[in-house]
């Protein structure tokens, strides 16, 4: 008949863990304290590959952290250029085409609201310019909500009374 503890030891539906074994825990072979006996070398390898893995990724997500963070690269955008374009179109008279880089520079660059107002302020008045009131007072509205100088709101007033004005008598 086995001994009490025995039994307890065996047993599979035990949930206790069977006690430590001293001898083998300081044996230098048998891994310190990490029970490596009876756990394959493929086994070793593969958690040994994954470790490098995972340490050289998240080295790289280090890298990409601190090039993001704290370098700042001359990354130079297109965005200056449509402005200027669209003002050399207005000069030469092609107010339809100024619209268009206008609106492009808008839908492709981030902007301060300033900036926004008063590009949309220079779209507003170019529409009044072609006598599309409607396209002007939508643009206005644009400016006057991004960020108004109020000199802005009274010359969009105005403006707008002006193209009102052209629109009547041409009908």
């Amino acid at each position: 008949m086995p001994a009490p503890d025995e039994k307890k030891i065996d047993d599979p539906n035990n949930r206790k863990l069977p006690p430590v074994d001293h001898e083998t825990e300081s044996d230098p072979t048998s891994g310190g304290w990490l029970p490596t006996a009876g756990v394959s070398t493929k086994l070793k390898v593969f958690v040994i590959g994954l470790t490098f893995i995972t340490i050289a990724a998240f080295g790289v997500f280090i890298a990409m952290f601190i090039k993001k963070t704290f370098i700042k690269g001359t990354n130079e955008t297109w965005g200056p250029q449509l402005v200027t374009i669209a003002e050399q179109l207005n000069d030469k008279g092609l107010k339809s085409q100024a619209i268009e880089h206008y609106k492009k520079y808008l839908e492709t660059q981030e902007v301060d609201l300033k900036t926004r107002s008063s590009i949309s302020f220079n779209i507003a008045t170019l529409y009044v310019e072609l006598g599309q009131c409607d396209d002007a007072v939508v643009w206005f509205l644009h400016a006057n909500t991004a960020k108004p100088v109020k000199l802005q709101i009274l010359e969009s007033e105005s403006q707008l009374q002006q193209c009102r004005s052209q629109a009547n008598t041409s009908q």
